[in-house]
């Protein structure tokens, strides 16, 4: 069953914080029981049971339309009956199951609920997530160990799941982790956009290869980001803001608003959060005599106007965020563990922006949906090249441009036993512009570029159907086809040859998902997931440029999730996995700095994971979760010189996280909530080889965050790093420097924040 827990206040907002928790559509039209206050409701309970709770005495009943569907409806008085006594079973045979059937896994495209779905999904509260001003995928990653990322800066970041890291450098290569806004691909060849994660309803983390339903760049999983829809039937204002204090650094400051506008009452209506973060400086500049100079100011906002004429749901949506860090966030060994020393500022830009349009619609038992995309994003970094006792400083600059146009459509149709299809055609265009300059800081020379563009068209299906009462079989294909255009950049224009190419893949998908006596579920999955190749500049230096060919991966895995394991009241999910990664593309760096991308060979990546959960008392809970991690390039090129022991890199060979979650009423219609968590990250390394193979990792980092309030305002205190630990999080952060093996990104120093929130 799901862990359920909803404060004491009317009705219409109880239920909706009810349907968001349990993953059901709750319908209320009688304006006076939406305005009446009900109890509070916490516990491991059943949709059914927290009806039963919440309108006890009332004069309403909860009717159930279907599988993820009730409405409340009003009652006569004398209707209204006492809760009849639930006889107490003694000694059960069997634990009762978890009640994943209310939990849908809307990245499964088609509506899938947990219980059928055959494969590791972790669903992640939005609202939990955006305490602490709505930080970006750091949220994700201290919650998640499966989950790792690259620590350049905010911004700058790759993400990695499930162990498929195959560099620490950024370039011309596809992402490993797909990424969407809804419906809408958020990247392809561009670093992790770190949208703050603020209004915001759930992420899901598909984990393992998604080619079959989600085509190219889905090697290691897929990221869906859920934002908050539209309230048609209500005007709301939802106000959050904070200060916080650094260890030893600078001040920072978050504030973000939220508007929910109805235009035409439950057929139109408007949402909009805008939102500004200013991220305090912790690292020092000795030679410029500088302090706290790696300050971040984030700034951005969504809005979605949603329209629902004639059966459809239409949802025109647009984003925008930017990020401007002044300097860049490393340290140097030989200088201090939060300082180094540069010649010049190494600042860094990423702005984003996204527009999208989505429809959908049911037809006949079928959902009809169609969504595109066009992002637009602007990457620029500049590093400090210059040479040990130079008398003049040197600037290398590197500014990408990226355009990315997707669309998809398709027809589905989920059954309540689990039986379902899904067909579509998705579509998109990357151009990637990679320019580069050299030389004085005034006046850079430019030197040479590339650009890559990829069109990309396929067709696939997946289909769902039991066998017998217990065992349900899945699979799945996806034909992708696409298109690649390279050539050579020297000051913005085209210089030399195009390199054209075709790509063409078959993406299948096995699975089969047992469902035991007890409840509980056992998956078996086959999936498959590439990447296109490229062009990139030469490591040889500036004057040439090189083809890196695709790669692919095949991933197998077996897992299950359980109920009350052994009559041990815990819960929890257990998976192992192998992956067969062929022709490995990555972005690397020469022996003089200069980053280039090739197939650095194949590789294999074993991984296993546990995640547990247990109810320890009246509103409070325990969880814990653990990923192992082998990996290994068991045939690397020969130009590596990887060594005995060629470790992927990235990814620790352990990682684990332990949390109490605390939700209590504490009278008069307040609640006590947060969480209290301590974070494991085992060591890895920084590349492939005794050239970069330079240790990251080994630290424990924990967090604190309380909440004391209602569901109309409340004040919230969050503190990271309660031990103020300096950790080396990862070994790079300005390239040109890092063959001396002396750079580090440390932990950011204690911070606490107190901060408040509002609902009008």
């Amino acid at each position: 069953m799901p862990v359920l827990s909803v404060p004491r206040g009317p009705l219409a907002q109880s239920i909706a914080r009810l349907g968001a928790q349990a993953g059901v559509s709750i319908g209320l039209i009688d304006p006076v029981l939406a305005r009446t206050h009900v109890p509070a409701i916490h516990g491991r309970i059943t949709v059914g049971v927290a009806f039963d709770r919440l309108l006890k005495g009332l004069p309403a009943r909860a009717r159930r339309i279907d599988a993820l569907s009730w409405r409340i409806e009003r009652v006569s008085p004398a209707k209204v009956a006492s809760p009849r006594p639930r006889p107490i079973p003694v000694r059960p045979p069997v634990a009762p199951p978890i009640d994943t059937g209310t939990i849908v896994v809307t990245a499964s495209k088609r509506g899938t609920r947990l219980s059928q779905y055959p494969g590791t999904v972790a669903i992640l509260d939005g609202a939990v997530l955006g305490r602490g001003g709505g930080p970006g995928s750091d949220a994700l990653v201290a919650r998640l160990p499966v989950l790792s990322q690259t620590a350049l800066g905010p911004g700058r970041n790759k993400l990695f799941i499930r162990g498929i890291a195959d560099s620490s450098f950024n370039g011309p290569s596809q992402a490993t982790t797909g990424e969407y806004l809804g419906d809408v691909r958020l990247n392809y060849s561009a670093p992790d956009p770190d949208l703050r994660l603020i209004d915001i309803d759930r992420v899901e983390v598909l984990e393992g290869p998604q080619g079959t339903l989600y085509g190219a760049a889905t090697l290691g999983g897929v990221v869906r980001i859920v934002p908050n829809a539209p309230a048609l039937d209500r005007t709301q204002v939802i106000v959050n803001a904070g200060i916080a204090a650094t260890a030893g650094g600078a001040g920072s400051g978050d504030g973000s608003v939220t508007l929910d506008l109805p235009i035409v009452r439950v057929a139109a209506g408007l949402r909009a959060v805008l939102y500004r973060a200013v991220d305090g400086g912790y690292i020092d500049d000795r030679a410029r005599d500088l302090q706290d100079v790696n300050r971040t100011i984030t700034r951005g906002g969504r809005a979605t106007l949603r329209a629902k004429p004639g059966g459809w749901t239409i949802d025109l949506g647009v984003a925008y965020q930017a990020i401007n860090s002044d300097d860049a966030q490393y340290a140097t060994r030989d200088i201090g563990a939060r300082a180094r020393a540069s010649r010049i500022a190494q600042p860094f830009d990423n702005d984003y922006a996204l527009g999208s349009l989505s429809a959908t619609r049911d037809i006949a038992g079928m959902t009809l949906r169609m969504a595109g995309g066009l992002v637009a994003q602007n990457l620029n970094a500049r590093y400090d090249f210059t040479p040990a006792g130079a008398f003049a400083p040197v600037l290398f600059a590197q500014d990408n441009r990226i355009r990315l146009l997707s669309g998809e459509t398709s027809l589905a149709r989920q059954g309540r036993d689990g039986a379902g299809w899904i067909a579509g055609l998705s579509a998109f265009q990357n151009d990637e512009r990679l320019t580069r300059g050299l030389g004085p800081v005034e006046s850079p020379m430019r030197i040479l570029g590339v650009r890559n563009e990829v069109a990309n068209i396929s067709a696939f299906f997946e289909w769902s159907r039991p066998i017998g009462e217990r065992l349900l079989a899945t699979v799945g294909a996806r034909l992708d086809a696409a298109h690649l255009v390279g050539r050579p950049l020297n000051g913005g224009e085209g210089q030399g040859d195009e390199v054209r190419r075709n790509e063409r893949k078959l993406l299948p998908t096995l699975a089969l998902r047992w469902r035991t006596v007890g409840g509980d579920t056992l998956f078996l999955r086959y999936q498959e997931g590439f990447r296109a190749g490229g062009l990139s500049v030469s490591g040889s230096g500036t004057a040439a440029v090189q083809r890196f060919g695709g790669d692919g991966l095949k991933m197998l895995e077996a897992g299950g999730r359980f109920a009350n394991l052994l009559g041990s009241g815990f819960d929890g999910a257990a998976t192992l996995s192998y992956s067969h990664w062929e022709d490995i593309q990555a972005d690397l760096v020469d022996a003089g700095g200069q980053p280039f991308t090739a197939n650095i060979g194949t590789g294999r990546v074993i991984a296993a994971e546990l995640r547990v959960d247990r109810r320890l008392g009246t509103g409070l809970r325990g969880e814990a979760s653990l990923f192992l991690n082998r990996s290994r390039l068991t045939r690397p090129a020969a130009f590596l010189g990887a060594g005995e022991d060629p470790a992927l890199p990235n990814i620790a060979r352990a990682g684990g996280r332990a949390a109490l979650i605390l939700d209590r009423p504490i009278g008069g219609g307040k609640t006590l909530s947060g969480e209290a968590g301590v974070r494991y990250v085992g060591r890895s390394r920084l590349g492939i080889g005794p050239a970069l193979g330079f240790r990251q990792g080994g630290y424990v980092d924990s967090r604190l965050s309380l909440r004391i309030g209602d569901t109309r305002r409340g004040f919230t205190i969050d503190v990271t790093n309660l031990a103020n630990g300096r950790g080396n999080r990862f070994a790079l952060g300005n390239p040109y420097d890092v063959a001396a093996g002396r750079q580090t990104v440390p932990l950011r120093p204690r911070t606490a924040r107190i901060g408040f929130d509002a609902r009008f």
